[in-house]
């Protein structure tokens, strides 16, 4: 019997963005745990929201000289 969609492991592609966007929000890396290709793909899109509102607080009132 052929694995349902809903059923298989995230792609390799879905973990480093993880690791990626969980670096960016700045919360901890949940690159390692299991999750299937649907629920990581709410992950990445939760983490995409978090990631450009830290990246947001983080830079409001600052200047960057670099």
């Amino acid at each position: 019997m052929p694995m349902q969609h809903a059923d298989r492991p995230m792609t390799e592609a879905q973990r480093d963005e993880i690791k990626l966007l969980c670096r960016e929000a700045e919360i901890p890396d949940k690159s390692g745990e299991l999750y299937t290709e649907e629920a990581a793909q709410a992950l990445i899109d939760d983490l995409r929201q978090k990631a450009a509102t830290a990246g947001k607080s983080a830079t409001a009132g600052h200047r960057r000289d670099w």
